[in-house]
């Protein structure tokens, strides 16, 4: 009998070791599970951040463009003056941008901004257009201010 319980003794140790390293595996997987979650949620916080910042500035230039509109005379050259960096090429005005939105040569762009003004007896009108690089629209708008009573008359 003794000899038995021995052998029983052995199998319990070996079933409590097996135990132990099945246990030791789940948490290992549970904690690489865990771990790739937080990668993805960082890398998509670190593309949220991207897009925050490119949109903050593309706000920016559109209420710049939409105040320089609001007093603009309906002369191309009289809105480079206001809105200055720009190259008036086909009918529309181009501003190319770096990777801190200063503005740079074609070439080393990585935003750019298409503006295409307009007059009418009514209204003034800009449509801006903004692109990436790779020339993925990033965003479109339309800025219109009539014209009022004392614009009308001069």
């Amino acid at each position: 009998m003794t000899e038995r319980m021995i052998t029983m003794q052995k199998l319990n140790k070996r079933s409590g070791s097996s135990l132990f390293l099945m246990e030791m595996i789940l948490s290992i997987l549970i904690l690489a599970l865990a771990c790739t979650a937080c990668i993805r949620i960082f890398a998509a916080a670190g593309t949220d951040r991207r897009k925050a910042r490119e949109l903050n500035h593309i706000q920016t230039l559109t209420a710049s463009a939409g105040e320089i509109l609001e007093g603009w005379t309906g002369d191309p050259d009289d809105f480079l003056s206001l809105f200055p960096g720009g190259i008036a090429e086909s009918g529309k005005i181009y501003y190319y941008y770096d990777k801190e939105w200063t503005i740079c040569p074609e070439e080393e762009a990585r935003y750019s901004l298409s503006v295409q003004l307009s007059l009418s007896t009514t209204k003034k009108e800009a449509e801006l257009t903004f692109f990436d690089a790779s020339h993925t629209i990033l965003y479109e708008t339309v800025i219109t201010f009539p014209f009022s009573q004392k614009e009308a008359r001069t």
